[in-house]
C-alpha cells in the first residue's frame, strides 16, 4: 500500500491543508506535514494551526505556510539526533507503508497513531476527543517517565496503576476524569488485544482491566424553576438578548445538546412536525427525529426559518439564519451574563439547563415516559428512567402513598 511518502534521502509527506469538510470557522484548521525523525525512527506528523476569520483568510494563510514549508520538505531535512554512521538508503528501504504488525512488540505511540485513524472514521467528533485525549495523556506519561518507546507488551498493570495515580497528583485531575480516562484507555488495549494474531498480548491481559474506579461525586441535573425561568425571560428582554432567548426555547422543547447539536441545526433539517438531528451532530453517531411541540412551531414560523436556503444554519451570528453557525462560545458568553445579573454563577446551573428543565415541564405536563423517551432519542425507557430521577423527578404518583392503611 502507498503511504504517500516523498522520495529523496529521508521519506517525509507533503504538506496539506486539514480542515472541516463543512468549513466551520470554530474547529480547528492547520496544515500538516510529515518530517523524519531519527529519535523515534520514523516519520512524524506535524501541523501549524491556521488563522482568519473567513474561509478565505484561512485558505491564504495556509497557502503562506505551506509556501514557507517547501524548501524544508526536500528529504534532506530533520528532527531529531543523526546517526554519525547514517546511510540513506538503509531509511529508503521504509519508503513502502506497510501497516505494523499487531504484536506485544509494537510501540505504543504507533499503536496510539493507529488508534486515532480508527477512531476518527468509526466514531463521532466528541468521542474521538474523548478517546484522543486519553491515549495522548498516556503518551505525556511514557515522556514523563522516560520510556516514549515502551511497547504494547511491556505496559503492565504497576504502570498503568501509576499512570492513574499521577492523573491525580502530578495532573491534578479529579476523580471523575481519572475514571474516565481508565476506560478510554483500556478500550485502547482490548482494540489490539482483539487484533493481534498471534494471541499473546491476550494472555498477558489488560493491564487496566482489573484497577477499580475511584468514588465520585455525582453532580446532579440543575434545572430552573419556574421564578427562575421567568425572571430569565425578563432579563433577556430587558438586554436585548432576544436571540438567547430564543437559542434557550429551541432547546427547552426540543431537549438537544446546546454546542454540538443545536448550534449545527441547519434550515433543511427543520422539517413539518420533525426536526432531524444529523448523524454528525447526534450523540450517538446516528441521525434520529424530535418532535415539533406547537409553541416551537409558531417560534419557527415567526422566525421564519424555512424561507431561508436549507444549508444555511438556523442559528448564525447574524441574528438569523446564514451559512456560518455560531461559534463556540457565543451564546455562552451572553448566558453567563444572564446569570451573573442571577446570582447563579456557580450554582450548576448552565446552557444545558434548559434541556433538562424542558424535560421536566414535558413529563409535569403528560407524565408520559415513552413520550419524553423519544424526545430525548433515548436508547430505552430504563435510560430515561434513570435520566429522570436523576433530575429529581419523582415518577410514581404522588397520591398512592396517602392509600396506605392505617395501623
Amino acid at each position: 500500500m502507498n503511504s504517500g511518502f516523498e522520495q529523496g534521502d529521508l521519506p517525509w509527506k507533503a504538506a496539506k491543508i486539514s480542515r472541516p469538510k463543512d468549513n466551520d470557522l470554530s474547529k480547528q484548521w492547520c496544515v500538516v506535514y510529515g518530517i523524519w525523525s531519527f529519535d523515534k525512527n520514523t516519520i512524524i506528523r506535524k501541523r501549524i494551526i491556521l488563522k482568519g476569520d473567513t474561509v478565505e483568510a484561512r485558505l491564504e494563510d495556509a497557502k503562506s505556510v505551506m509556501q514557507e514549508l517547501k524548501p524544508l520538505l526536500d528529504g534532506k531535512h530533520f528532527v531529531g539526533r543523526k546517526p554519525k554512521d547514517f546511510k540513506p538508503q538503509v531509511i529508503a528501504k521504509l519508503k513502502v507503508d506497510v501497516e505494523p504488525v499487531i504484536s506485544p512488540s509494537l510501540p505504543i505511540h504507533q499503536a496510539v497513531d493507529i488508534y486515532i485513524r480508527f477512531t476518527a472514521k468509526a466514531h463521532s467528533t466528541n468521542t474521538l476527543k474523548s478517546y484522543r485525549t486519553a491515549v495522548m495523556a498516556l503518551l505525556e506519561y511514557l515522556e514523563r517517565t522516560d520510556r516514549p518507546n515502551l511497547r504494547l507488551g511491556e505496559f503492565s498493570d504497576i504502570d498503568a496503576r501509576e499512570f492513574l495515580t499521577e492523573l491525580i497528583t502530578i495532573k491534578g485531575l479529579s476523580n471523575r476524569t481519572r475514571n474516565n480516562t481508565k476506560g478510554f484507555v483500556c478500550t485502547f488495549f482490548n482494540y489490539f488485544i482483539d487484533l493481534d494474531r498471534t494471541r499473546k498480548l491476550k494472555k498477558l491481559g489488560n493491564p487496566f482491566e482489573d484497577i477499580s474506579k475511584l468514588p465520585q461525586v455525582q453532580n446532579k441535573h440543575q434545572s430552573y424553576s419556574t421564578i427562575q425561568q421567568k425572571e430569565y425571560r425578563e432579563l433577556c428582554e430587558q438586554t436585548d438578548q432576544h436571540y438567547l432567548l430564543t437559542f434557550c426555547r429551541w432547546m427547552y422543547y426540543t431537549l438537544m445538546r446546546p454546542h454540538e447539536e443545536l448550534r449545527r441545526l441547519r434550515v433543511r433539517d427543520v422539517r413539518t412536525k420533525i426536526i432531524y438531528v444529523t448523524g454528525n451532530s447526534a450523540k450517538t453517531n446516528e441521525g434520529e427525529y424530535v418532535d415539533i411541540p406547537l409553541p416551537l412551531e409558531l417560534l419557527i414560523q415567526e422566525q421564519k426559518i424555512r424561507d431561508y436556503p436549507g444549508h444555511y444554519y438556523v442559528f448564525s451570528a447574524g441574528g438569523q439564519p446564514g451559512p456560518t453557525m455560531v461559534g463556540n462560545k457565543y451564546f455562552y458568553r451572553r448566558h453567563i451574563k444572564v446569570l451573573e445579573k442571577m446570582n447563579l454563577v456557580g450554582s450548576g446551573h448552565d446552557m444545558y439547563s434548559w434541556k433538562h428543565t424542558g424535560a421536566i415541564a414535558l413529563w409535569n405536563a403528560t407524565k408520559d415516559i415513552d413520550l419524553i423517551r423519544q424526545q430525548a432519542r433515548h436508547s430505552d425507557i430504563k435510560q430515561t428512567i434513570e435520566y429522570l430521577r436523576d433530575l429529581g423527578i419523582r415518577l410514581a404518583d404522588d397520591d398512592k402513598i396517602h392509600r396506605f392503611p392505617t395501623f
